[in-house]
């Protein structure tokens, strides 16, 4: 599975999404996060996630890097550093969002593989 993030950063914070109920890992905290479709480059599926579970576009995307994970099935998530053309966000799909500095990222469940990112991206904790 591929899936790819955005790192959305803002007066010294990180945008955090809280998953929904019925979702896998419910109540986690996670970066704007989706999955590839087949075919799908990342850069469409980020702005797919954007605009679908945040009402935004981004105005430019950099790739960060990438981490591996096993939650049975191999994964990676590919990192974006994202800034997005509105200064308000929307959620759909998520049931909660917060600028979260990053020393407060540890109140947050947030998932392992968000953390392993914002920390060897250096915008961690």
């Amino acid at each position: 599975m591929l899936a790819v993030c955005g790192i959305v950063r803002r007066k010294g914070r990180v945008l955090m999404c809280k998953r929904g109920a019925g979702t896998l890992f419910p109540g986690f905290w996670e970066l704007p996060t989706e999955i590839l479709e087949d075919g799908e480059m990342a850069e469409d599926a980020l702005e797919r996630a954007f605009f679908e579970r945040l009402t935004d576009f981004p105005q430019k995307m950099k790739p960060l890097g990438a981490v591996d994970f096993d939650y049975g099935e191999g994964c990676r998530i590919l990192a974006y550093d994202v800034e997005l053309c509105k200064n308000f966000v929307h959620i759909y799909g998520y049931d909660d969002f917060r600028w979260v500095k990053p020393k407060d990222l540890k109140r947050l469940r947030v998932l392992t593989p968000h953390v392993t990112l914002l920390t060897e991206v250096n915008h961690g904790l």
